[in-house]
């Protein structure tokens, strides 16, 4: 039996690797790509976006994007 934990983890996990196969499929379209990568996002109990997430200029939001999926995608040591 997973523990709760463990299936967060797992869940973090997929989803990166979901929003970075999706960030590659998107190509030059960066307001798509960040779009669908916060929706992504989204479903990952805990995680949450600032109430001017909007109002963020596009490169603003693909940094923060992209520390989650660093941090999603990370090997335990």
């Amino acid at each position: 039996m997973e523990r709760k934990g463990e299936e967060m983890s797992d869940h973090l996990k997929t989803v990166g690797m979901v929003s970075a196969l999706f960030g590659i499929m998107s190509g030059d379209d960066r307001e798509s790509k960040v779009k669908f990568q916060k929706r992504f996002f989204e479903t990952v109990k805990g995680l949450h976006f600032p109430e001017d997430w909007d109002t963020l200029p596009i490169e603003e939001k693909e940094r923060r994007l992209e520390g989650v999926q660093k941090i999603a995608l990370e090997k335990e040591k």
